[in-house]
């Protein structure tokens, strides 16, 4: 029903700006964008891939950098909004913890890599700040994440249409 809503929107503006847009939220990233760009909106693949990409590196930095502080600013103005920020953190340090005391910085790029929900960018920054791993580890493994779920996506588009 939102991701209908979403879509619907989306069809306001050009295909390109669509595709950036809804690579850059979290219930679409680039698992449903690559898709649509490609199939509904006509793009080529690499444009849809790159686009897509695009959009979906947007929120790796404020996630990073910004959560802290939105959970500060929220524990002081909303606090009915700490109580979904503590519980979004505490499932990313579930779903990495352990993964991340075995593997290390792999278990990141392959959580950002998943192209379902409940993986992708915005649980593997959000893994990474529950988690306390510096921007300097984080980003490369996040952006590899991101370009493997892209690929993923991609591939599995031009394999099934």
């Amino acid at each position: 029903m939102i991701t209908e809503s979403l879509f619907r929107w989306a069809q306001l503006i050009p295909p390109w700006l669509a595709t950036i847009v809804l690579s850059a939220l979290p219930i679409t990233e680039c698992r449903l964008t690559i898709p649509v760009a490609i199939l509904s909106w006509h793009l080529s693949p690499i444009v849809a891939y790159v686009l897509a990409m695009i959009g979906n590196a947007i929120p790796i930095a404020p996630i990073f950098f910004g959560f802290q502080w939105f959970r500060s600013w929220a524990a002081k103005s909303a606090s009915w909004m700490t109580t979904w920020l503590d519980r979004a953190i505490d499932h990313a340090h579930r779903r990495l913890g352990k993964q991340y005391e075995r593997y290390g910085i792999v278990a990141l790029v392959v959580l950002s890599a998943i192209p379902l929900p409940g993986g992708g960018i915005w649980t593997g920054a959000l893994a990474a700040v529950a988690l306390k791993i510096s921007w300097k580890r984080s980003w490369p493994a996040l952006v590899g994440g991101m370009l493997i779920m892209g690929a993923i996506v991609l591939g599995v588009t031009m394999v099934s249409f």
